[in-house]
């Protein structure tokens, strides 16, 4: 791997020229040089040409970051930090690391798992009413049961991902009956881990592990395998590059939004009566490209209005959390009246946490969830 994507190599083209200032949320919120790629490069360099190992706190440091590579895009050299830093935390952090936020996330995951079947009995509900768990959990979309019948025009693999199955049903229901309703027959859900836990804690063989169940899942003649979560979609795909898959599963991964772009579908006209004018829609760190949209669905596009849920941030370092969600994200004035709406599951939750946090009343829904509500 690494014979391909040189890293020595990599830190050695950074110029130290700081055009990265400018675009990286961590260094916006925090003003700390050691919390910028030129930061980190310029020590990187010093191990590198003297043969040293990273200590403790330098991998740690590394960690604080969103893995946005908004610097990629600004940088002249067009040097990947994402890559590289995840290649280095591969190489030093469990020397380092005391805590496994993989593991972390599944005792997390389950725990949500049953104050989910709890919210569902009748006597326990009232508990949780205008609560996290309340938000997370009420059901905005359910399950289309009356499938069309008419001519198939191809089949579909959905991956679920951990977040709608333990949490996010809503989004599962609204993205089967998208996909149903435009044509296509649903052959198979997966359920598994994108593996985005791993490669954020810099642990390349998990990783690689998660995708070899991911490939072994897939029908050799399925013609689209839909996400409806950004950061699982950007696992995914990111896997061709990190192992050199050959593959021709990574070309079939395809975001919910552009699923339903390349098949022309056409949100209602009469959307206006139906719902709040002038939505927001945030754009997930980890997407490049723009969603596709309805009219009246603003998207926010400027890096670091994000959730910071979306690398297990708020797990990881709740105090920058904090920091960083004061300094970037929109005021209650900025959201009041408006319904927020993100194609990322896990920007969904931390944006239902911030919204909580500031006491504000907006609602807050999944993109798939938002294009059912206007049928």
């Amino acid at each position: 791997m690494e014979k391909k994507y040189d890293v020595k190599e990599e830190i050695y083209k950074c110029s130290k020229c700081g055009l990265c200032k400018s675009v990286c949320p961590v260094y916006i919120a925090s003003k700390n040089e050691m919390f910028l790629s030129r930061g980190r490069y310029i020590v990187l360099n010093r191990f590198f040409n003297q043969s040293e190992i990273p200590g403790r706190d330098f991998i740690k440091n590394l960690d604080v970051c969103l893995n946005c590579n908004a610097c990629k895009n600004f940088c002249p050299s067009n040097i990947d930090a994402y890559k590289t830093f995840t290649l280095i935390k591969n190489r030093f952090n469990y020397k380092f690391s005391f805590i496994n936020f993989s593991f972390l996330l599944k005792i997390l995951l389950n725990f949500l798992r049953i104050c989910k079947f709890l919210y569902r009995i009748f006597p326990f509900k009232s508990i949780f009413i205008n609560t996290y768990i309340d938000a997370l959990f009420s059901e905005k979309v359910y399950r289309n049961k009356n499938v069309s019948n008419k001519a198939k025009k191809g089949k579909i693999v959905y991956f679920e991902g951990c977040i709608n199955k333990y949490i996010n049903e809503s989004d599962k229901n609204a993205s089967l009956n998208l996909i149903e309703d435009i044509g296509y027959s649903v052959e198979k859900i997966i359920s598994l881990c994108c593996g985005y836990p791993y490669l954020s804690d810099g642990n390349l063989d998990k990783y690689k592990k998660q995708i070899s169940k991911f490939i072994s899942k897939i029908p050799v003649d399925v013609d689209y395998i839909v996400c409806s979560c950004d950061t699982c979609f950007d696992t995914l795909k990111r896997a061709a590059d990190f192992f050199d898959l050959k593959s021709d599963i990574f070309s079939k991964i395809i975001t919910i939004d552009n699923f339903l772009k390349i098949n022309n579908y056409k949100f209602p006209s009469d959307y206006e009566n139906k719902i709040i004018k002038e939505n927001l829609y945030f754009k997930p760190l980890l997407r490049n490209d723009d969603c596709y949209l309805p009219l009246n669905l603003i998207p926010i596009n400027k890096k670091g209005f994000c959730s910071l849920a979306e690398n297990f941030f708020m797990l990881k370092h709740p105090y920058m959390t904090k920091i960083m969600s004061d300094a970037l994200f929109l005021s209650n004035e900025e959201t009041e009246g408006k319904l927020l709406v993100t194609s990322c599951q896990l920007s969904k939750i931390g944006l239902i946490k911030r919204i909580k946090d500031n006491n504000s009343d907006s609602p807050v829904m999944s993109y798939a969830e938002y294009v059912c509500k206007l049928k």
